[in-house]
């Protein structure tokens, strides 16, 4: 192990090779195993206050980044909470791709009476998503994660 470390701080192209493609790995797991555990989330209906795309920084249209922005409340066992997170995804862009934020508020589960289903955690309910990650998502971490890991064991 200490020789590992000894060509890691020399900067031996491998060990650094094989060092990125188990923090991919790593950090691929750790996330599927996050993302499949919210999927699995309880929910409630609550009420949707507010859905936009808001605009921050810069003074033109180049230099503003964009977010989704939603405001909703619910309620388990009788305690009120609110919230403002749509999915485990934290998406800013530019100008340009500001459409992209629209289309996540296609996913959420809208009722009547301006109702929405909410996710929450079943031991913290203060924390909760409008839309929890599907067999897609879950595929594109994969990919994300897998992908960089095999292109640095094939150069090695």
């Amino acid at each position: 192990m200490t020789e590992y470390f000894e060509l890691l701080a020399e900067g031996h192209r491998d060990t650094i090779l094989l060092t990125a493609a188990g923090y991919f790995a790593l950090m691929g797991v750790y996330s599927l195993i996050y993302m499949y555990r919210i999927s699995k989330w309880p929910s409630v209906i609550g009420k949707l206050h507010e859905e936009s795309v808001h605009g921050w920084g810069g003074g033109s249209h180049d230099g503003t980044n964009y977010r989704a922005k939603v405001l909703y409340s619910y309620s388990v066992d009788g305690v009120p909470y609110e919230n403002n997170r749509i999915n485990v995804w934290h998406v800013q862009v530019s100008y340009n791709l500001r459409a992209l934020l629209k289309w996540q508020f296609r996913y959420i589960d809208h009722h009547d009476n301006s109702g929405v289903t909410v996710f929450y955690h079943p031991r913290k309910p203060q924390k909760a998503y409008l839309v929890v990650p599907g067999w897609k998502q879950m595929a594109l971490v994969f990919m994300m994660s897998f992908g960089p890991v095999a292109l640095n064991l094939s150069a090695l």
